[in-house]
């Protein structure tokens, strides 16, 4: 007996969305993800502490998450809309983003407002980077996939 499968409109969406983020991560090396957290945001740490271990997997899950919203977007890059055109798209999603590593940083180390600056100047260069990888990524998909 076959399998019904009978697809709202949503889940077909869901399901395209899900193929193109799991075709997207294909491209992403987490190695150089990982490498690009140690350099911004621990560059001056010694040995590893408990903490720190978190924040790198908590930049790591951001890290991601920014990737796939860059390809998300990637279509208004391929249709001829400047990189930085697109980034006015999603401003909350990427302020959220720079945030929420902001507060990681804070509770974990007990930043105070100055050090928490800090850390926001270069959550926003990670985020900025990972996103801006995700559309340059997913443009190309886009070049490959229509012509």
């Amino acid at each position: 007996m076959g399998m019904n499968v009978d697809f709202t409109l949503g889940e077909k969406r869901k399901e395209k969305q899900w193929k193109y983020q799991r075709s997207m991560l294909r491209t992403l090396s987490i190695n150089d993800m990982k490498k690009d957290v140690q350099r911004r945001f621990f560059a001056h740490e010694g040995e590893e502490t408990v903490s720190q271990l978190y924040l790198q997997d908590f930049c790591l899950d951001m890290g991601i998450d920014t990737f796939l919203l860059g390809a998300e977007f990637a279509r208004f890059g391929y249709y001829g809309e400047s990189e930085y055109k697109v980034m006015q798209r999603c401003p909350e999603e990427i302020n959220a983003q720079i945030d929420q590593t902001v507060a990681q940083f804070t509770a974990w180390l007990n930043l105070d407002e100055a050090q928490a600056n800090v850390y926001k100047d270069v959550a926003t260069g990670y985020i900025y980077e990972w996103w801006r990888q995700g559309f340059d990524e997913g443009k190309k998909r886009y070049q490959l996939k229509l012509h």
